[in-house]
């Protein structure tokens, strides 16, 4: 009476193809990664959030006799009806930006010093608390300190590149905040000039029609929300690439 000899695992092991060994990887790594919350999700939540804090930041604005909406389009606590949307369209812009931003200037913007190169969530973070720091004192340091435009915009300024040289120090990243600082001051200038709102103060740097120191919510609005975006939206778009190229 013949006896089965047992079976060797790593004989079994070695005897696999290439292609079964490889396909085995994968799903052992599938079977431990943790479900992501899906692309579109995520994009929608960033268009969520812009609204949101958008809403509430303006609104404090609006409140505090920065700026006023047209009587004719005010929803709710001085507000127009379109300011949720209009937020909410730009914190989609910021999750966008891996797709549409230059591969130096995303990297400039999503590798904060002293974490190799890397995103950061924590980092991320405390650069959105700065940015929102820096938007509710645009509207207290005015109307509660009766800080001139000029005082006022050095405070914020000292707070924004204070936050972009303790968590980035990239010559390129604080470019681009500057150049999103330009464009969302003229967004708004334009956005007066067709008579949308108006500033209740506006000064000469601000073409007569902003105040200048809006320059500095805007730059950071940029140096946080494109962080994000590297942290919750490019690792999930890069996953979504690799899927499809299997």
């Amino acid at each position: 009476m013949t006896t089965a000899s047992p079976i060797d695992p790593s004989a079994a092991a070695a005897s696999a193809s290439p292609s079964s060994a490889s396909s085995l990887k994968k799903r052992a790594a599938a079977s431990t990664t943790q479900p992501q919350t899906p692309l579109l999700t995520r994009l929608g939540l960033f268009f969520a959030a812009g609204a949101l804090l958008g809403t509430i930041f303006d609104g404090l604005h609006a409140n505090h006799d920065v700026l006023a909406y047209l009587p004719t389009e005010i929803a709710f606590t001085k507000l127009a009806w379109w300011v949720p949307p209009e937020f909410g369209a730009g914190g989609l812009l910021l999750g966008l930006a891996p797709w549409f931003l230059p591969r130096p200037v995303l990297r400039s913007l999503t590798s904060p010093r002293n974490n190799g190169g890397k995103p950061s969530k924590q980092v991320a973070w405390a650069q959105l608390a700065s940015a929102l720091t820096v938007y509710g004192l645009s509207s207290f340091l005015p109307y509660y300190a009766k800080l001139a435009h000029p005082t006022t915009s050095l405070v914020l300024g000292t707070i924004f590149l204070a936050t972009w040289w303790k968590t980035n120090r990239r010559a390129l990243a604080l470019a681009t905040c500057g150049v999103v600082g330009v464009g969302g001051s003229a967004w708004e200038a334009a956005l007066c000039y067709v008579g949308k709102f108006k500033y209740v103060d506006p000064d000469t740097l601000g073409a007569g029609l902003v105040t200048h120191w809006i320059f500095w919510i805007w730059a950071g609005a940029a140096l946080a929300g494109v962080h994000l975006a590297g942290c919750y939206i490019e690792p999930v778009k890069a996953q979504a690439g690799k899927d499809k190229s299997e």
